[in-house]
C-alpha cells in the first residue's frame, strides 16, 4: 500500500479508518480507546490546519500592507531630500549626509600627446584603453 504523506490525505485516511471501525462493532470493543484518541487527534489536526490557513491569509495581507508602507516611505524620503536640496542648495557638500549627491564641477582632463607627433594607434604594441563606463 502506498505511503500517505500529505496532511489532507492523512486526515482522509484517518476518517476512513474511524468509519470502518464504527461499522464493525466487534472490532470497536477492542480498539475503542484508540479510536476515541484518534478522533480527538483528527479534530486537533483539522483545527490546526484551519489556523494555519488563516495565518497564511494574514501573512499575505500583512505583506501587502508592508509593501504599501514601504512605497509611501520611499515617496516621503524623496520629498524630504528634495526639500533639503532646495533649502541647502544643490552644490552644498552637506547633501552627502542625506544621501544626495551634490553638483560638483568636473575636472578637465588634458589629453597627453605622444612624442614625435605619432598617434598611439600607429604603434604596433599600442593597447586600446577600455571604453569609459556611462555615469548613471
Amino acid at each position: 500500500m502506498p505511503t500517505v504523506t500529505s496532511q489532507a490525505d492523512i486526515a482522509l485516511d484517518w476518517r476512513g479508518l474511524i468509519e470502518a471501525i464504527l461499522r464493525n462493532p466487534e472490532l470497536l470493543k477492542l480498539v475503542e480507546v484508540e479510536v476515541q484518541t484518534l478522533t480527538q487527534t483528527l479534530g486537533e489536526v483539522e483545527t490546526l490546519k484551519a489556523r494555519q490557513d488563516e495565518l497564511k491569509g494574514l501573512r499575505q495581507e500583512t505583506t501587502q500592507q508592508l509593501s504599501d508602507a514601504v512605497a509611501r516611505g520611499k515617496l516621503l524620503a524623496i520629498q524630504i531630500r528634495s526639500v533639503v536640496r532646495g533649502k541647502v542648495g544643490p552644490r552644498n557638500e552637506r547633501l552627502v549626509h542625506f544621501n544626495v549627491a551634490p553638483i560638483r564641477s568636473r575636472k578637465r582632463v588634458v589629453p597627453v600627446k605622444p612624442p614625435d607627433g605619432e598617434t598611439s594607434a600607429t604603434k604596433p604594441d599600442a593597447s586600446v584603453p577600455p571604453p569609459a563606463k556611462p555615469v548613471a
